[in-house]
C-alpha cells in the first residue's frame, strides 16, 4: 500500500511540473527584442486563429559584413552618434535590393546571394523596383532627382523631382511605382506621377491622392492620430473614382514614435507599421516595431511586433512587403547588416 501512495505522488508531481513548464513556455520572449531575437507575436483580431497560428516564421534573407566589398554594407560615424547605414530594402519578386548608401550602390540579392551591383549615388535614399525590371533609385536632397536603372544596371533614364506640383527634392517623401507609372510622394500626401513605368517622362505630371495597392485597385494614405495613446488611422479610397472605401483606426501596442511603413500585397491586403516605444527622462524603453495587417474591408487580420530599428542609425525604408505579405527588416548590429524576413501569422 504505501508502495502505491509512493507511485501516485511521484506521478501528480510530475504532472505539476509539466504544468509549471508549459505555463512558462507560453509565456514567450521579452517584451523588448535585440537584433538577434525574434518577433512577439500579437493578438489578432479573429479570435478564432489558433495559438500556433499566430508565431510568425522568422528567416534571414541577406546578411553581410560592414565593409566595401562585394556583399559588404557600408557604414559611416561614431556610434555614439547617428551612424549612415544602408538606406533602403525593397522586394523584387523573389529578390532583395539593398540600397548601400555610403558604398554608392544598389546591392541585389538572390537566395541570399549576391547576384547584381548597381551604382547609385552617396546622397540617394530611396528604391523600387520597376514592374519591367530594374528599379528607379531616387536622390532628394544631393541632385534632387530620380535614376532608372535597368537590369543590367545601366541608367535608362535621370529625371528632375522640381516641377509641377514639387518645387524641390527634400519635399519628396518616397517613390513608388506601379503598372500604371512612378511616383513619387510629396510630404506624406499626394503621389506625383514623373514617369510612366519604362521611365518616360510625363510633363502633366499628374497627382494621385494615395499611394497605389499592388493590384492596382485602391489608393492608401496613413496618419498618426495619437501618438500617445499609440492609435493610426488608414484611409483606403477606391482608385477607380476616388470614393472612399473605408478609414480604420489601429490601436498599437505604445506610443508611436514613427510611421514606417504603409503597403500591400498582391492580394490587396494593406501593411502598416510604426516604431513604437514608451519616451522617458533617460531614453525610449520598450521600443519596436509594430505591425499591422488590414483586409480590403478594413478588419485587422494580423499583427506582430520586429525587433526595435537602432536609435542612432538613419534609414530611410527599414521595412518593405513583398507579393505574397511577407515582411523585410533591415537589422544591423555591431558586425554587420541582416534583411531579415518575417511572415505573419
Amino acid at each position: 500500500m504505501n508502495r502505491l501512495l509512493v507511485v501516485v505522488l511521484v506521478l501528480v508531481l510530475a504532472a505539476g511540473a509539466a504544468l509549471l513548464l508549459r505555463g512558462r513556455r507560453a509565456a514567450g520572449p521579452p517584451a523588448t527584442l535585440g537584433p538577434s531575437a525574434g518577433p512577439v507575436a500579437t493578438e489578432p483580431v479573429d479570435a478564432a486563429t489558433s495559438d500556433a497560428a499566430r508565431a510568425p516564421r522568422r528567416s534571414v534573407a541577406v546578411e553581410g559584413r560592414w565593409g566595401s566589398a562585394a556583399g559588404e554594407f557600408g557604414r559611416t560615424g561614431a556610434a555614439d552618434g547617428n551612424l549612415a547605414l544602408p538606406m533602403a530594402v525593397a522586394v523584387a519578386g523573389r529578390d532583395t535590393l539593398v540600397l548601400d548608401q555610403e558604398n554608392g550602390r544598389v546591392q541585389r540579392f538572390a537566395g541570399g546571394r549576391l547576384v547584381g551591383s548597381f551604382p547609385a549615388g552617396k546622397a540617394a535614399q530611396d528604391l523600387v523596383p520597376l514592374p519591367a525590371g530594374g528599379a528607379a533609385v531616387l536622390d532628394r536632397l544631393g541632385a534632387a532627382t530620380l535614376t532608372f536603372l535597368g537590369d543590367d544596371g545601366k541608367t535608362l533614364a535621370t529625371l528632375p523631382l522640381a516641377g509641377g506640383p514639387i518645387r524641390e527634392g527634400g519635399a519628396v517623401t518616397g517613390v513608388f511605382a506601379d503598372a500604371e507609372g512612378v511616383y513619387v510622394e510629396r510630404e506624406h500626401r499626394e503621389l506625383v506621377r514623373l514617369a510612366d513605368a519604362s521611365g518616360h517622362a510625363d510633363r502633366d505630371r499628374p497627382t494621385l491622392w494615395g499611394r497605389p495597392t499592388r493590384d492596382g485597385k485602391q489608393l492608401l494614405r496613413a496618419a498618426i492620430t495619437d501618438r500617445a495613446a499609440g492609435t493610426l488611422t488608414v484611409s483606403v479610397a477606391a482608385r477607380s473614382n476616388g470614393a472612399m472605401d473605408f478609414a480604420s483606426t489601429v490601436t498599437l501596442d505604445g506610443p508611436i514614435l514613427h510611421l514606417v511603413l504603409l503597403d500591400s500585397d498582391r492580394r490587396g491586403r494593406i501593411y502598416a507599421a510604426a516604431a513604437i516605444g514608451r519616451p522617458g527622462p533617460a531614453g525610449v524603453t520598450d521600443e519596436r516595431v509594430a505591425v499591422v495587417r488590414l483586409e480590403r474591408d478594413g478588419r485587422v487580420s494580423g499583427r506582430i511586433a520586429l525587433p526595435a530599428l537602432p536609435e542612432a542609425d538613419e534609414v530611410f525604408r527599414p521595412v518593405a512587403v513583398d507579393d505574397d505579405g511577407a515582411i523585410y527588416e533591415l537589422v544591423s548590429s555591431p558586425a554587420g547588416l541582416a534583411v531579415v524576413r518575417f511572415e505573419l501569422p
